[in-house]
């Protein structure tokens, strides 16, 4: 391959990293296209559209004029993921859907139910033996 030339796609699949929206980021403050390409597994160009064409994620310019995503960009390129791949939305419904959420917040959790009597009950019995187990200690 030339030094010049792009990656072809086999390649490009084989370099990026097999990242869940649920596993851990790399902890930095600001990261390249490049390397959000390879986290999240969406292809440069797409991140580009979504940004130029569809209006839905808006990474910081440098002066350069070089993207820059941050954590909170990566969290909503993975809900726009889910949103392409499991409810088969378009870009503009995609927008539709995301319109009323904050920039830098991430998806809702899923309410919770109420706890079932018999867990409430085993963890009061949990609770009563790491107290014991505290006073035996002190």
């Amino acid at each position: 391959m030339r030094p010049w030339s792009r990656p072809s796609k086999r390649n490009w699949e084989r370099n990026c990293a097999k990242v869940d929206a649920a596993e851990e980021i790399p902890s930095k403050r600001f990261y390249t296209i490049g390397e959000v390409s390879r986290l999240t597994g969406v292809r440069p160009h797409v991140l580009r559209y979504w940004e130029d064409q569809g209006k839905i994620i808006r990474p910081v310019r440098k002066s350069s004029r070089h993207r820059l995503y941050r954590a909170a960009d990566i969290q909503l390129i993975f809900e726009i993921k889910r949103l392409r791949d499991e409810e088969k939305l378009t870009v503009a419904a995609m927008r539709r859907q995301l319109k009323g959420r904050d920039p830098g917040r991430l998806p809702e959790p899923l309410p919770l139910r109420p706890p079932e009597p018999e867990g409430v009950a085993l963890l009061r019995a949990i609770r009563q033996e790491l107290l014991a187990l505290r006073d035996m200690l002190d």
